[in-house]
This record gives C-alpha cells, sequence and structure tokens, in this order.
C-alpha cells in the first residue's frame, strides 16, 4: 500500500536538503570559468547523479546498516541530529562547513564532486532515503519512490539550468529569504524525527 503522505513528506524534505535555489550562487562559483555547453553538460551530470545516488542509498543503505548492526532508532536519532544541523545552517545562510571544500572548484570532475556529493546529496540526504526506505519492503512502492527522485533530478537540472535568470530576479535577498524558510520547514521535520527517536531508544519518555 503506498502511504501518499510519506511520499510528500520524502520529496519535501529532500528538496528542502538539497535546495537547489540556494545553492545556485555556491554552483555558479564552482562553474564560473565554464562555457554555456560545459555547463549544461555539468549541470545533466549532476541531475543523474542526483537520481543515482538517491536511488543507491534508498535500496542498499539500510542493508549497510545491518551489516554494521546498526539499529534504526540509532540512526534516525543521528539523522535527525545532522538534518537539524544543516536547517540551522540554512537560516544563519552558512555555507561555509564541511559540507564542501572551500578548493571544490580545483577538482576535475566537479558535476559528481562537490556538486552532486556532498553539495546537493550529502549525508543528511542519503540518511534521509535510508530512513525513509526502512520498513519498504514492497518494490512496487520502492519504484514509486525511485519515480519521485527522478523527478527531484528533473527539478535540480531545470532549477540550475535556469540558474542566472533565477538569481537575476530573485537576487541574493530572494534566494536567502528561500533557503531560511526551507531550513525552518527542515528544522521542524528534524525535530520530530528526533523526537520519535527517542521514544523508541528511551521508552520511559512517552
Amino acid at each position: 500500500m503506498i502511504d501518499t503522505i510519506e511520499l510528500i513528506k520524502t520529496f519535501v524534505i529532500l528538496l528542502a536538503i538539497i535546495d537547489p535555489i540556494g545553492n545556485i550562487p555556491v554552483v555558479m562559483v564552482l562553474t564560473g570559468n565554464k562555457s554555456a555547453d560545459e555547463y549544461r553538460s555539468i549541470v545533466f551530470k549532476t541531475s543523474c547523479a542526483v537520481v543515482i545516488l538517491l536511488s543507491v542509498s534508498f535500496l542498499f543503505g539500510k542493508y549497510v546498516l545491518v551489516f554494521f548492526g546498526i539499529k534504526m532508532p540509532a540512526f534516525e536519532l543521528v539523522g535527525g541530529v545532522f538534518l537539524l544541523y544543516v536547517a540551522f545552517t540554512m537560516l544563519v545562510n552558512s555555507k561555509k562547513s564541511f559540507l564542501y571544500s572551500d578548493d571544490a572548484e580545483e577538482k576535475e570532475h566537479i558535476a559528481f564532486m562537490p556538486m552532486t556529493f556532498p553539495l546537493l546529496v550529502g549525508p543528511a540526504a542519503m540518511s534521509s532515503v535510508i530512513i525513509q526506505s526502512h520498513n519498504i519492503s514492497d518494490w512496487q512502492v520502492k519504484l514509486i519512490f525511485i519515480g519521485e527522485f527522478i523527478v527531484i533530478g528533473i527539478l535540480v537540472g531545470l532549477i540550475l539550468n535556469l540558474s542566472k535568470i533565477i538569481l537575476s530576479n530573485l537576487g541574493k535577498t530572494g534566494i536567502k529569504f528561500i533557503t531560511q524558510t526551507m531550513g525552518l520547514l527542515l528544522g521542524s521535520l528534524a525535530i520530530g524525527l528526533i523526537a520519535d527517536a527517542l521514544k523508541l531508544l528511551l521508552p520511559g519518555l512517552s
């Protein structure tokens, strides 16, 4: 059975974490020395890599947890804390963190690193989809979630291809407002995730 609420929740959380609009200034810096054709190629590769990385995390991430003997409530707690940290960096408009390297523009294949990982799909996004996949065993439902990741990849590609237009129309203030709004939403979802995990780890709190 498809849980529409979970689908919407996953979509909203991922869009908030990936924050393609908020990351436009960073993308502009990383691709400042690229031609128009090179930029489109980078965006296409990045969009595809976003879908692949999210799908692989969703399909196989929980098996990695089982292999290392990590309990899902503990992982949810850590994932919630990490999401809360990402939300905080969005609220204070601080992109200078361990999410990407300061000298990232010197890397050769920027479409994959650092554009896809860790700028757009970092540990927070990966942990989010792993948590969502925990109780899903029906392959039809899994394919629907993967379809959702494809939609997100298309949105990322569309937004990045329109980055100059978006930046000129919204300006840095507009992008900052959108980023902080998404950060507020993500922070609220993260606190709920932390609370649910604590109830499972510490039943006496419920």
